[in-house]
């Protein structure tokens, strides 16, 4: 009898090591944008796309990349634009899907300010001049009907809190912030102009990003990798009261207000189906130009790759998920 457990034992073993893949993936943080991440962790979406998946949290954005062109992890999860810099270095990455496809700020400003035509001759403030905050202002004052050469004054002020802080304290007339902040800002008086996403702004900001050489090899691990990505998508438009519960453990976020915020937010720019954006890409090729010449040579076609989740799409498989 005992002969028998053990064969029994080692023959289960066997089996769930064939059908489970070891796979190590790279996140840039724990914020809100990753919760399809979490969920698909958390869910065993993984283990039901025969995945055995290490998520590891890395503390930048340089050094996720860098682990993964060393092969430690197989995918990154985090900003687009990281691999694009990469890609210029000469790294043989790709994006095979940019879940993101605008900037998640929304611009803020002093609660005088009630139209697009009193943002015309004032103070900004941004993380500094040049950054991905600074770029989106500017976008979305042109949207708007603003020259942010001409009618604006934009600062370099921080972080966040700094270019928050700026705000309470008058130094700037408005900013850019990210959900659910906002809660805090309409609470204290301000006035929410708009959000980046309601401006129309395009802009690859947060996508999976392999090895060329890695996603030829390995077809079916990338298209399983995608799958429980995708239904981790389709939970959090799906299922809101778990999604906020996933939210809450991995931001130790408990203000239920702000997590309705987070999550109200998330559900609106989080893409169902998540193909790059044509105009987001060459928006992020164009603003790395400016410090890069090496970019104007590549084309959006050049660094993203989106035949596994048109394979994916093509099946059925992303519109089943939400039947």
């Amino acid at each position: 009898m005992r002969v028998v457990f053990v064969a029994l034992f080692f023959t289960i073993v066997v089996l769930s090591s064939a059908l489970a893949e070891g796979i190590r993936i790279g996140a840039a943080g724990v914020g809100g944008a990753f919760l399809p991440l979490w969920i698909a962790r958390d869910k065993g979406f993984f283990q039901k796309s025969k995945l055995d998946c290490e998520v590891i949290t890395f503390q930048g954005e340089p050094v996720l990349i860098q682990s993964l062109v060393a092969g430690d992890i197989r995918f990154s999860v985090g900003g687009f634009s990281s691999g694009i810099n990469a890609r210029m270095a000469g790294a043989d990455v790709t994006a095979i899907a940019v879940f993101v496809n605008t900037l998640p700020y929304t611009l803020v400003a002093s609660g005088k300010i009630q139209s697009a035509d009193h943002l015309k001759g004032k103070r900004f403030a941004v993380s500094r001049l040049g950054s991905v905050s600074d770029i989106g202002l500017r976008m979305a004052l042109r949207k708007l009907g603003v020259d942010p050469k001409k009618e604006a004054v934009i600062l370099g002020v921080g972080d966040q809190s700094a270019r928050f802080g700026a705000l309470r304290a008058g130094t700037v007339d408005a900013t850019v912030i990210t959900p659910p902040l906002t809660v805090t800002a309409r609470k204290m008086g301000f006035n929410v102009v708009t959000s980046f996403q309601d401006a129309g702004i395009k802009w690859a900001y947060n996508s999976i990003v392999t090895t060329t050489d890695f996603a030829r090899g390995n077809r079916e691990t990338v298209v399983n990798f995608l799958k429980a990505f995708l239904e981790g998508i389709a939970f959090v438009h799906k299922n809101r009261t778990e999604s906020m519960r996933v939210l809450a453990k991995w931001m130790r976020l408990n203000d239920q207000e702000a997590l309705e915020e987070a999550l109200s937010f998330l559900q609106r720019i989080l893409e169902s189906k998540p193909f790059a954006n044509e105009e987001g890409v060459q928006a992020v090729l164009d603003a790395t130009a400016e410090t890069n010449p090496k970019a104007k040579k590549f084309k959006p076609q050049d660094i993203v790759d989106m035949t596994y989740l048109l394979e994916l799409d093509r099946s059925g498989f992303i519109d089943h998920l939400y039947h």
